[in-house]
């Protein structure tokens, strides 16, 4: 009598499904999908990071935004297109702090208050009698270097700081919950030149007619409807103003890779969907320069802060 070993049946397809054998893979299809891991990796600590660089001061003890500050922003600037430095008018500082205080209490975002108080009110309140006057408005920033390279980048604030002016007066006021943006910090600064002790008449921009002035001479202004709120850019500050295509350069640049993003990915997906074809992405490490670039462009791209 011969003994016959019964041949091994297969396992139904069924039995592979329940113990995972159809889930094993080899090192060759593992190595196409490792970089989406350091791809997830570079996105969350982009996020964070801009967490991080979004958090700017109150101020805190280690926030520096005093006049002193301010001041010496200001006339560093104006040194450098060879323009007289400005002092601080205690007057000025005064009507600074009172728009700021305004400003925090009544949560309005303009030169002009809800109840029609124009910045030359508040100027005129302190008792101080301009001849010229401007003023520049912003919240958000780091401190006060941020803030006056804010203001350098627009055409309209770099004009009040290299203004024919004389004096200056800045002033800060913190709002728990500033236009809903949670606690910032609002920088107001009072540009004006004090008007001779002559008397005259008082013609402004609004009132060309004229009508008598705060000392009774002839006055100019800078008109505030014609400074619109706008955000400054992280990249901007980097660049310090120097280079204003610097934003629409990264956007594009951004944008750019985002789009290849897509093109390379919806080219595989569609594969997959009308062929049945394995989602696989040639090239990973092309994939992770993307996400990293794409990244970087949207750190640089955010708001550092807002003027008006």
């Amino acid at each position: 009598m011969a003994l016959v070993t019964p041949k091994k049946r297969k396992p139904p397809v069924a039995h592979k499904r329940r113990v995972g054998q159809h889930h094993r893979q080899s090192k060759d299809y593992v190595k196409h999908y490792w970089p989406y891991l350091p791809m997830v990796l570079v996105i969350g600590l982009g996020l964070f990071v801009n967490s991080l660089w979004s958090t700017h001061g109150v101020l805190g003890a280690t926030t520096d935004y005093s006049a002193s500050s301010l001041l010496s922003g200001t006339n560093a600037d104006r040194a450098a297109a060879h323009l007289s430095a400005l002092t601080i008018s205690p007057e000025l500082a005064a009507a600074a702090q009172a728009k700021a205080d305004d400003m925090a209490a009544h949560n309005y975002w303009s030169h002009n208050s809800p109840d029609g108080k124009t910045p030359w009110d508040f100027i005129s309140a302190a008792g101080y009698p301009y001849q010229t006057a401007g003023e520049n408005l912003a919240y958000g920033f780091a401190d006060a270097g941020a803030t006056e390279t804010g203001w350098m980048n627009s055409s309209e604030h770099k004009a009040n700081i290299l203004g024919n002016y004389t004096q200056v007066g800045f002033a800060t006021a913190y709002a728990a919950n500033y236009q809903g943006n949670g606690p910032e910090t609002i920088v107001v600064a009072e540009y004006a030149s004090p008007a001779p002790a002559v008397a005259n008449v008082q013609f402004t921009v609004d009132n060309p007619t004229g009508t008598p002035g705060v000392a009774g001479v002839a006055t100019t202004r800078v008109n505030p409807s014609e400074i619109d709120s706008r955000n400054v850019a992280r990249v901007q500050l980097i660049t310090g103003g120097h280079a204003t295509w610097s934003l629409f350069a990264v956007s594009i640049i951004a944008s750019s890779a985002v789009i290849v993003f897509l093109l390379r990915h919806g080219f595989y997906l569609r594969r997959l969907l009308t062929r049945g074809e394995m989602y696989i992405a040639h090239h990973p490490v092309l994939d992770l320069l993307i996400v990293v670039v794409a990244v970087a462009s949207f750190l640089l791209t955010r708001s550092a802060g807002i003027i008006r």
